[in-house]
């Protein structure tokens, strides 16, 4: 019953807000420093100094990424945000030890060895780890700072003139000799905005490569939306962002499959997959939905088949072994 409680408590506590990459970066360092520090103080012996084989793990208990996680996400619960999983914890340890924020030492073992499935990961943080974070971030931003830039003085004209109306009484004109000067100035401006659309939509899909099939399937899907070519163009605008978030870890041959399937949700609201906007939008929740349906990149799935090879090399040594007469014990 009391089991029963808690978990109905758990689950009433579920948030669904996604803490972001760099605090959840950060916090891992902290969760690792602190069960090193607390490994220590019960053996009362360096972690990083201990050669771990067999017999050592019977005498001692190393914490390994269950652990990191379990730590991490009681943390995470208490302020409120979506609990990580497992597979999202390995990638951004992978990520750690590839800004070199930590280092990991493998031990590989025979066999099973009770809660250890044959090997053991040990990380050993950078003394400067929250400042390398802090720095891959900070310029990560600068590069977004400078695109966002380019594109609002590519966008400012369009900005400008869109929401110009031009009022024109045509009844009080018709007679007047200068009526037809502001008429054929509405008639550029109307020719200008939308040059300038035609611009930033060409060059929106010059920068994200996409094949001509995409761009039909694309507006296929929002062809009959309140303003499809409005919706087209921001839609460009939404991918660019997704994309641009998640193609460092991830394959674009999954990102664009998914990113079109929401389309579809989302063809009639497209604002709520922005990234940026002065209201709460749902662009982090679906970025949280495709990490837990795709592997990131860093993930090898390969199975190499080593058996002939290593049989000819156990051949080789075998055969110096008896050359040398050597003996074994």
């Amino acid at each position: 019953m009391a089991l029963n409680l808690l978990n109905h408590k758990t689950n009433t506590n579920k948030s669904n807000k996604l803490l972001s990459k760099d605090s959840r970066l950060k916090k891992i360092i902290s969760v690792i420093n602190y069960l090193n520090k607390s490994f220590e103080e019960k053996y009362d012996i360096l972690i990083h100094r201990i050669h771990f084989n067999s017999d050592k793990l019977k005498e001692l208990y190393p914490h390994h990424q269950v652990d990191i996680l379990r730590v991490l996400n009681s943390n995470i619960n208490k302020e409120g945000y979506k609990p990580t999983v497992i597979r999202t914890l390995r990638e951004d340890l992978r990520f750690l030890i590839h800004i070199k924020a930590i280092e990991k030492k493998i031990l590989t073992f025979s066999n099973n060895l009770g809660k250890f499935k044959g090997k053991l990961c040990i990380y050993k943080v950078s003394p400067i780890a929250h400042k390398l974070i802090v720095a891959y971030f900070d310029s990560y931003k600068a590069g977004l700072h400078r695109k966002v830039k380019e594109e609002k003085d590519i966008l400012g004209a369009e900005n400008v003139t869109e929401n110009v109306t031009v009022y024109i009484n045509h009844y009080n004109n018709i007679y007047n000799k200068n009526s037809i000067k502001p008429i054929f100035k509405k008639k550029s401006l109307t020719k200008k905005i939308k040059n300038k659309r035609e611009f930033v939509k060409n060059n929106l899909e010059k920068r994200l490569k996409l094949p001509k099939e995409i761009t039909k399937e694309i507006k296929k899907i929002i062809k009959h939306t309140k303003n499809p070519e409005k919706t087209y163009k921001n839609t460009l605008f939404n991918y660019k962002d997704f994309f641009s978030y998640l193609s460092y870890d991830y394959k674009k041959e999954d990102i664009l499959p998914f990113f079109l399937s929401k389309l579809k949700e989302y063809k009639n609201k497209i604002h709520f997959m922005r990234k940026y906007a002065p209201y709460k939008t749902d662009f982090y929740l679906l970025v949280g939905e495709f990490k837990d349906l795709y592997n990131s990149k860093w993930k090898t799935n390969k199975k190499n088949n080593y058996s002939g090879h290593i049989k000819h090399i156990a051949n080789n040594i075998l055969n110096k072994i008896l050359k040398k007469e050597l003996n074994f014990e």
